[in-house]
């Protein structure tokens, strides 16, 4: 791996840090926090979910070793999301590295003590470095998502990739899951309201839906970081005068390349949502989902239409700047289509609940009106 000449970056990572600590909403983990309680709910889960107690015990002994073990790029932050954060810029960076992409010497990581799901690239003035960073909660937004995608799916999983798509079967299939659709309009008025997954109920993977899950999941986290690292190799808002919708695309092809790299060595089992670009698809869509709900609680839009090309504009791209091995990307579609089309049906129904009611119901439910970030 290259040589780190981050320095600079790393300084002013912590300047950043100590004042984003302080604000009122500032996601600050607490050391002296007893978690047992949490872990006897989270045991009961796992067991509701069909886990055997051996399985559980493994969970939970991965969980404390990973927490003792993580990184403190971000003092004050959950050691859970510094050990999942290096694990994926680890990931990243080696793939760089295979590429002979060396960029990402002048990366500096860091978790922002922010709410909502979030991932962002700071320039440092004077010089080529970078700050790469995630919110908080971007990890568990990822990972609810593509939870609840993996059931969608597997309600009928040759659906959702055949040429001959029916979208108001679909529809009244995921109507007669009224669980599963309360799970999916739960994770958006949750973030929606707090930014956090704090209203969404704690569901555990089940044995058969664990493999999807995570490969749903890792896909998308992927996306997200590779996606950032693109604009610091490109040097993105470095030049006067340059394509803000341009270095989008460009971000998204990056990581698009990344993405098929790592699957070129995967962890442990295949990932066809990595090299396919279907978690991104996955990603994007339900971050438009949020901005949706978000608006018709009064919220102000996050992403700016001036320097970000609309999701669907950008998806549509997937398939042009998927530059390698064009043959397999594309034989790769079937993934890409139901992340779509799951994600649309999701998209469609949430929507329509929460138009359907009044105005003062919709206050009742979300009390808190985002600003601008």
């Amino acid at each position: 791996m290259a040589s780190k000449t981050n320095e600079t970056a790393i300084e002013l990572w912590r300047q950043v840090l100590s004042r984003l600590s302080t604000q009122d909403n500032a996601a600050i983990w607490d050391p002296n926090y007893d978690g047992s309680a949490d872990e006897k709910r989270m045991r009961e889960a796992f067991a509701h979910a069909g886990w055997s107690d051996a399985l559980i015990e493994g969970v939970v002994e991965e969980q404390r070793k990973s927490i003792s073990s993580a990184p403190v790029t971000s003092p004050g932050i959950n050691p859970g999301a510094e050990a999942m954060f290096e694990t994926l810029c680890n990931d990243i960076e080696a793939a760089m590295d295979r590429l002979k992409l060396t960029s990402h010497a002048r990366v500096a990581r860091g978790i922002e003590p922010r709410l909502r799901p979030y991932a962002a690239k700071t320039n440092v003035v004077m010089t080529d470095e970078s700050i790469v960073t995630v919110g908080t909660h971007l990890f568990r937004f990822c990972g609810l998502i593509a939870r609840a995608y993996t059931r969608t799916n597997r309600l009928d999983p040759y659906r959702w990739g055949a040429e001959r798509y029916d979208k108001k079967a679909a529809s009244k299939l995921l109507l007669s899951s009224p669980e599963l659709l309360k799970y999916w309009l739960m994770i958006f008025i949750s973030y929606a309201a707090t930014g956090t997954n704090s209203a969404v109920p704690f569901q555990p993977s089940k044995k058969h839906e664990l493999l999807l899950f995570e490969q749903v999941a890792r896909s998308m986290e992927v996306f997200a970081i590779a996606h950032e690292y693109g604009h610091h190799h490109f040097d993105h808002g470095r030049q006067i005068g340059g394509d803000p919708h341009q270095e989008e695309i460009d971000a998204d092809k990056f990581a698009l390349r990344i993405s098929y790299e790592i699957e070129r060595r995967p962890v442990i089992y295949l990932n066809p949502y990595l090299p396919s670009g279907a978690g991104g698809i996955l990603l994007l869509l339900a971050l438009e989902t949020l901005r949706s709900v978000e608006g018709l609680f009064g919220g102000a839009k996050v992403q700016n239409s001036d320097t970000h090309p609309g999701v669907r504009s950008r998806i549509a791209r997937f398939e042009s700047i998927a530059i390698l091995k064009l043959e397999e990307f594309a034989a790769l579609r079937t993934f890409r289509l139901a992340c779509t089309r799951i994600m649309d049906l999701a998209d469609s129904e949430v929507l329509s609940i929460l138009k359907a009611l009044p105005p003062s119901t919709l206050k009742e439910i979300i009390p808190v009106k985002f600003g601008s970030e």
